[in-house]
């Protein structure tokens, strides 16, 4: 991996929570469903909701997540851990790099 390509991935990791604090929590809530199966099949899928979920309990609304997808509340700690490993594993990979 190059230099400039670790520390994109580790700038990555950090403004992407950071720009989904700043949004408001009903930013996905509003406007024409983005899930291409509402798109093309006129249907929700069984993931329908956890987008919308997922940004209420960043905003720690935890009624509204519920609300929009009842899995978003085990799901998100998943994806917390999942972006704490890989932040982890990319910051030692730029601390080792240097050392």
């Amino acid at each position: 991996m190059t230099d400039y390509f670790k520390y994109f991935r580790l700038a990555f990791w950090v403004i992407v929570p950071i720009v989904l604090l700043i949004l408001p929590a009903t930013y996905f809530d509003e406007g024409s469903p983005k899930c291409l199966s509402i798109l093309l099949l006129g249907q929700e899928c069984f993931g329908c909701g956890m987008t919308r979920g997922m940004m209420h309990l960043i905003h720690l609304d935890l009624a509204e997540a519920l609300y929009h997808h009842p899995l978003s509340v085990v799901v998100f700690p998943l994806l917390a851990f999942l972006w704490a490993k890989w932040f982890w594993k990319d910051l030692q990979a730029v601390k080792y790099h240097r050392a």
